[in-house]
C-alpha cells in the first residue's frame, strides 16, 4: 500500500472508530444504564424492560440498569432448569443478521479493553488455543454450574459486573427506603467479593498487555454469537478486483488481532468494520459465501 492510500485508510479508520465509540458509549453505556432515578429512590428499576435483555454483555445488578444481561438470563433459566426460548430467539435473530456485531458496536466492556490496550507497555499476542476457553466459560460457568448449584457463577466473578455493579454498590451502599436499612448489610462483603476484585485486577492488567483478552478467551456472550458468524447475513469479504498489498493494515487495526488475509470470516470477528477502511475489504450482505 503506497503512502497516500495508507493515509486515506487511516483517516477512514479514525472516522469508523469514532462512530463506533459513539454507539458503544451512547447506547451500550448511557442508554442501557440510564435509570438515574435510583440515586433518589435508592431502588433499582423494576419496570417492563427488566423482563427483556440487551444484545451484549451487561449487568442487571448495575444500580442504573434498565434491562437484563443475556448471560445473566441464561444462568437464571439454567438454574430453574427451563429452556430460555425468548433468549434463544433473540440471540438467534441478532446472530443470523449481523453475527458478532453487537460485540463490536455496543459492548462497553470491549471499549474499555480497546482503550486500555493503548496504554504504552510491552505487548503480547494471545495464543489461538486459548480462544477456545470462552466455550468452556459458556458451558461450564453459564450453564452447567448454575444448573447443578442454582447459583449464577459467571455473574459472581464477571469483571464487568464488578465494575458497574459490585464496586458501585459497596462504595455507595445507600439506605433502602422500603426496608429502612442499608442495601448491603455488615458481613455480606466476604471472600467472594475479594475473588471478584482479584479477577478484575487480573484482567485489567491483561487489557494493557493484549488485545481484548476477555472477549477472546472468557466471554460467553462472544461464544454464543461466534456460532453465527459464518452463516450471518452480514459478512466481511476481500475484494476480488485488485491484489492485496500485504501491508498488514487490517491486522494492525483489528481489536481481535485477526489477520483478514488468512481468515476473512472467522468466528472471532466482532464486525467492528475498522478493517474496511482498507480498499480491499468490504461489507457483504447475503447468505452466499462466495
Amino acid at each position: 500500500m503506497d503512502k497516500d492510500k495508507r493515509r486515506i485508510s487511516r483517516k477512514r479508520y479514525a472516522i469508523l472508530r469514532k462512530i463506533r465509540w459513539l454507539f458503544i458509549v451512547g447506547i451500550g453505556g448511557i442508554l442501557t444504564n440510564g435509570y438515574f432515578k435510583v440515586i433518589a429512590t435508592k431502588e433499582i428499576y423494576d419496570g417492563p424492560l427488566r423482563s427483556g435483555c440487551v444484545p451484549f454483555l451487561s449487568c442487571h445488578a448495575c444500580p442504573s440498569a434498565v434491562a437484563s444481561c443475556p448471560i445473566g438470563m441464561l444462568q437464571h433459566f439454567a438454574a430453574i432448569r427451563k429452556i430460555p426460548l425468548f433468549l434463544g430467539g433473540f440471540i438467534g435473530i441478532i446472530g443470523i443478521t449481523v453475527g458478532r456485531a453487537s460485540c463490536g458496536w455496543l459492548c462497553p466492556f470491549g471499549w474499555i479493553q480497546d482503550k486500555m490496550y493503548k496504554i504504552k507497555s510491552k505487548k503480547f499476542r494471545i495464543p489461538k488455543p486459548l480462544e477456545k476457553l470462552k466455550y468452556v466459560s459458556l458451558v461450564g460457568l453459564a450453564i452447567l454450574l448454575p444448573f447443578f448449584t442454582e447459583a449464577h457463577w459467571f455473574s459472581r466473578i464477571c469483571p464487568y459486573g464488578t465494575i458497574i455493579a459490585g464496586i458501585p454498590w459497596v462504595l455507595w451502599n445507600p439506605i433502602d427506603p422500603t426496608f429502612g436499612g442499608p442495601v448491603i448489610e455488615p458481613g455480606m462483603v466476604g471472600w467472594l467479593y475479594g475473588l471478584k476484585i482479584i479477577v478484575l485486577v487480573f484482567f485489567l492488567v491483561l487489557f494493557v498487555l493484549a488485545k481484548r483478552p476477555f472477549c477472546r478467551t472468557i466471554c460467553p456472550m462472544g461464544a454464543l454469537y461466534s456460532f453465527f458468524n459464518k452463516i450471518s447475513l452480514m459478512k466481511i469479504s476481500m475484494r476480488k478486483s485488485g491484489n492485496c498489498a500485504n501491508c498488514g493494515f487490517c491486522h494492525e487495526v483489528c481489536p481481535m488481532d485477526i489477520d483478514m488475509r488468512e481468515n476473512v470470516n472467522t468466528s472471532e470477528c466482532i464486525r467492528c468494520l475498522e478493517c474496511t477502511a482498507c480498499d480491499h475489504i468490504r461489507i457483504k450482505w447475503g447468505f452466499n459465501h462466495d
